[in-house]
């Protein structure tokens, strides 16, 4: 029986071998695309920071501008833009972004643009119409961004969408990444953004005679409410806090509507490729932690098992010494 189970435990101890072999090379892979995805994050954040301040300043500080993408409607369908990653074994990175963008989802009236395997494999189990795709978020080109800004201008142009909500994974240290949404489409800075599914089921409720809601609940949505109002005031006056120091700078030739027009396309494209650019260094960031911890988990199994192993190899000495000793005493 001893025997058996120092069997059991050399069998245990070269699987985790064998495990702890895969999850190091995939740490060390990780590690080499973290540096390339890192240095081309860094490379892009400073255009797509100034362009995305150009826009907040032309659309909220400029007078005279008149555009469709600039008037908020009645929110009745939103699209979605999900960026998740080519494949799991990265922790959370994945499951945390599918949460951040449900909770802006309606799946009775919203579409979802995925970007990566894994975003297009969960919303289509979800049922959830999905109106374009980019499969990978390492191999893809700017044509493929440029093309779904180009389709989601024209739909919220004809009103066949009300909202383009962006959700990917911002990338700070390979040991930290936040999933978040931002809202691309229309250009109004200082709305909160609301929930999905949560506000279509608080409409159902409150036209529903049969659903009682307390006072309390109905204080907490208040509240809930008030929160993200002030969040996206305190936003506005921040940025109008920025702009306003280099407004009477500025000044847009040949006009600024005609700036605003051509910046439009490019910030949706450059903000959606800045996304992509920024969550595939979060997965590899997410992957690299994640094969670091299991190759450390498997070591400390490793030297529990061999020590278990030496435990019963002594146990197993011990045994066949004390029954020679007993043949040995029984011949005497």
């Amino acid at each position: 029986m001893a025997g058996a189970g120092i069997k059991a435990i050399k069998n245990r101890i070269a699987s985790v071998n064998s495990t702890k072999q895969i999850t190091n090379a995939m740490y060390l892979v990780a590690s080499s695309k973290l540096r390339k995805a890192k240095i081309a994050a860094d490379q892009s954040s400073e255009y797509f920071n100034t362009l995305y301040e150009t826009i907040v300043e032309i659309s909220m500080n400029t007078k005279g501008v008149n555009s469709d993408f600039l008037k908020e409607r009645e929110l009745k369908k939103r699209c979605h833009i999900v960026v998740a990653g080519n494949r799991g074994l990265a922790g959370g990175y994945n499951s945390n972004a599918f949460k951040e963008a449900e909770k802006y989802i309606s799946p009775e009236s919203d579409c979802v643009v995925t970007i990566g395997k894994k975003a297009f494999e969960y919303f289509s189990k979800r049922n959830i119409e999905i109106i374009d795709k980019i499969e990978s978020v390492e191999k893809y080109d700017y044509e493929d961004v440029r093309k779904i800004t180009e389709k989601l201008m024209n739909m919220f142009l004809n009103g066949e969408i009300d909202e383009v909500l962006f959700t990917y994974t911002q990338f700070f240290s390979a040991l930290s990444q936040e999933a978040k949404t931002i809202k691309i489409l229309p250009l109004v800075f200082d709305v909160p953004l609301e929930y999905g599914s949560e506000r279509y089921k608080e409409e159902i409720d409150i036209d529903d005679p049969d659903v009682y809601i307390s006072e309390e609940i109905l204080r907490e949505r208040e509240e809930a409410r008030r929160k993200e109002q002030e969040k996206a005031e305190e936003f506005a006056n921040e940025m109008k806090g920025k702009m306003s120091a280099t407004k009477s700078k500025v000044q847009y030739l040949p006009s600024a509507q005609k700036v605003l027009e051509f910046l439009i396309p490019t910030y949706i494209s450059g903000t959606i490729n800045g996304g992509i650019v920024e969550s595939c260094a979060s997965e590899h960031g997410a992957r690299m932690t994640a094969m670091e911890s299991a190759t450390d988990n498997a070591n400390e199994m490793i030297k529990s098992l061999e020590l278990s192993y030496n435990r019963a190899r002594q146990s197993d000495v011990t045994q066949e010494i004390t029954e020679i000793s007993a043949g040995v005493e029984a011949l005497k």
